[in-house]
């Protein structure tokens, strides 16, 4: 069992352990991630994260052998407990996980006066390989409620042509003029998709505009020729510790956005298609993303359409705090 962990908050001197920790996980469960103590240290920094009350480190003597922590995401009709945790191989299926689960929902219950009214609900993740995590999520009353694929596709080869519907133009993104219409774009575009939460523009520029790798080159936004209107956008990026980690030498899309009156026109694809031609130039070798895989928008139909195929699967867990 686990009568001698000691679990408490997140205290600035765990940083390194903690750093350590993640890595040493995810190199075991080959997720792919990769996290430096640099980028740890200004994550726990991202508006509305309070690690302070909000991380949990589970200490066996001096090794840190597990942590949980959550995110609350605040909305008008419904709102979002993000957790996230890892425990090191040979401590699981002991009950620390259990115990960890049950710290988060007794702070996320603590937190339930920040939300007024709507629908609340207790959040996780896992890849589908991760059948412990499963398995603890299912212990612990969450149900599977939807999943995702990330997707890839090499640059080897011809890449199709850039075809950019009449009436709008592509453009790289300017710092000094699209931070917030981009975002207002992500926003809109984002808001009748299933799990939307509203992101404020400073957790927006925190996470996306100032992160570490961020390339304004890499990012595009589209235009209406005849107003100047911004009606997308597909926010990229070339992450090195990623591919040093990995040995691929993949770009990411981290968001491509189109507004709903401009979609059906083929918006979308050059966005990916222009994003496609951009990554080869900076000498990427093949590119990945993230999608809901049942995105009504059709998303996944036009990567699959562009030759991406599903390489992974993940799967989103539930929990009804309060129902709607």
């Amino acid at each position: 069992m686990n009568e001698n962990i000691t679990i408490r908050t997140f205290r600035p001197e765990d940083l390194q352990a903690w750093a350590a920790l993640v890595n040493d996980v995810d190199a075991y469960d080959r997720q792919e991630r990769a996290t430096t103590l640099e980028e740890l240290e200004r994550d726990i920094t991202s508006p509305g994260y309070y690690p302070e009350t909000d991380c949990f480190m589970a200490w066996d003597s001096s090794q840190l052998v597990a942590y949980a922590d959550l995110f609350l995401r605040k909305g008008d009709e419904q709102s979002f407990v993000y957790t996230w945790g890892l425990v090191r191989p040979e401590w699981r299926r002991r009950g620390l996980g259990m115990r960890l689960m049950n710290v988060l929902y007794r702070r996320a219950e603590q937190r339930m006066d920040e939300v007024p009214a709507g629908a609340v609900y207790f959040h996780a993740g896992t890849m589908h390989t991760e059948k412990d995590r499963q398995a603890l999520f299912a212990a612990f009353g969450m149900q599977p409620v939807r999943y995702y694929v990330n997707m890839a596709r090499p640059l080897n080869g011809n890449l199709p042509p850039v075809e950019v519907p009449t009436g709008y133009c592509l453009r790289p993104f300017d710092r000094a003029r699209d931070v917030e219409p981009v975002w207002r774009v992500v926003e809109s575009a984002f808001r009748d998709h299933w799990g939307f939460g509203p992101y404020p523009l400073d957790e927006f520029i925190h996470d996306r505009i100032d992160a570490p790798h961020f390339r304004p080159e890499l990012v595009l936004v589209a235009e209406e020729e005849a107003t100047g209107n911004m009606a997308g956008c597909c926010l990229n990026k070339i992450d090195p510790d990623w591919i040093a980690r990995t040995g691929r030498k993949e770009g990411y899309v981290g968001t491509l956005a189109v507004l709903r009156e401009a979609r059906q026109h083929g918006l979308g694809t050059a966005l990916m298609v222009q994003t496609m031609h951009i990554m080869r130039q900076q000498g990427m070798e093949g590119i990945h993303l993230h999608a809901d895989a049942e995105n009504l928008t059709g998303a996944v139909r036009i990567y699959e359409r562009l030759g991406f195929a599903v390489r992974k699967n993940s799967i989103a867990y539930r929990k009804v705090m309060r129902a709607p």
